[in-house]
């Protein structure tokens, strides 16, 4: 074994990967290291994949949304990864949990002219069945990245099955997890690049499906707005265009709803409807109420048995916009009969992105609804 790494560090190639602290310190970690053997390529059915994975390329999926992930269990000593960014986007971050290590490891991903890059991960692990899970931190607002597989010296292992209980969220940069790792609550978000700050997995919604150990696919992207032609996301795309694509984008390819089918749906937009629109100018308010109104109607088609939240999370805006939403889900119950739907009205508690304490409490308080009002109206998982 010491002669074959012998051989092996002769002819070693070199490549960069970036790791980033829960300080936003950033770390250059050189390694050289001859890729491992053997290879185990996307498609391989202990692969377990989360979140909407676009699969154009069945050799490279490819990760958009913020919070997808792959995981899987092998038994070896060493680990690396082989990921692919597409450059278009600005610094994309990627977390990998290893074991019940709850600190994972991050990764700056190098912009590589979009060719696959090898990240080491681990080494001299103890020979024994360990577990992985790859994590996209950022929306696409970073950009994508596509997965080509893993190196090890051992073996991979069947993954335990998916939760039989599954949420899934549709939202803006609050749902996206922007800036929440920023260690100051109540306060604007810091100047410059923060998307080393930005983490789903602290959102609101991942913190809510952990707790009922649950499925999540979060449907998120920053600066998003629900009515087509407002907001901040790519010249105004809104939701009300892309909640049906793998990614957030119009021309994206069109997502199979029959590969996720949650019991329980979060719609939470608005904010950036509040933050652009002119109501009464750009738009009226029974205009907007109809365009939501029309996109549950829409999901409720897809999810004929889920139970449905429409809220307004804990940033600033204007309170005529909450007022709005309870119309619009109160309308929406009497003209289609449907008593599984509920809104959910936070306290505004800052003008910048929530942390991670003010996302634990959102996920709390939709907590309360979910195992009062909704069990009282026969929600269970």
């Amino acid at each position: 074994m010491f002669e074959l790494w012998a051989v092996m560090e002769q002819i070693a190639i070199d490549y960069q990967a970036v790791a980033v602290t829960k300080t936003g310190i950033l770390t250059n970690i050189k390694i050289s290291m001859e890729p491992l053997s053997p290879r185990f390529t996307p498609e391989r059915q202990e692969f377990n994949y989360g979140g909407r994975v676009d699969w154009q390329n069945p050799q490279a999926p490819a990760f958009s949304y913020p919070g997808t992930s792959v995981e899987f269990r092998f038994i070896g000593t060493q680990l690396q990864i082989q990921l692919a960014e597409d450059n278009w986007g600005t610094e994309n971050y990627v977390d990998v949990y290893l074991d019940d290590n709850p600190q994972p490891i991050t990764i700056k991903l190098k912009k590589n002219a979009n060719q696959p890059t090898l990240y080491q991960i681990a080494q001299g692990l103890e020979p024994k069945a360990h577990k992985v899970k790859i994590y996209k931190r950022n929306d696409y607002s970073t950009g994508e990245f596509s997965f080509h597989g893993i190196v090890t010296d051992g073996k991979l292992l069947a993954t335990k099955p998916d939760s039989e209980r599954k949420i899934e969220v549709y939202g803006d940069s609050i749902t996206s997890g922007v800036a929440v790792e920023y260690v100051q609550t109540g306060v604007s978000d810091p100047e410059g690049d923060n998307n080393h700050l930005g983490n789903a997995y602290y959102s609101y919604a991942s913190i809510l499906a952990r707790d009922y150990q649950a499925e999540v696919s979060l449907v998120s992207q920053s600066g998003i707005s629900l009515i087509n032609g407002f907001g901040y996301w790519h010249d105004g795309t809104g939701a009300e265009a892309t909640y049906d694509r793998v990614k957030p984008l119009v021309d994206a390819p069109a997502w199979d709803f029959s590969k996720y089918n949650p019991d329980l749906v979060i719609v939470a937009y608005g904010q950036n409807d509040s933050s652009s629109i002119n109501l009464g100018q750009d738009l009226s308010s029974q205009e907007w109420k109809e365009r939501y109104q029309k996109l549950l109607a829409n999901l409720r088609r897809k999810y004929p048995k889920a139970y449905f939240i429409g809220m307004f999370p804990a940033m600033y805006h204007d309170r005529q916009w909450d007022q709005l939403l309870q119309e619009a889900i109160a309308e929406y119950r009497d003209q289609y009969h449907d008593e599984r739907i509920f809104p959910l009205i936070l306290p505004q508690v800052t003008p910048g992105h929530p942390r991670i304490a003010e996302q634990q409490v959102m996920a709390e308080q939709l907590k309360e609804l979910i195992e009062g009002e909704l069990t009282d109206h026969g929600f269970n998982w």
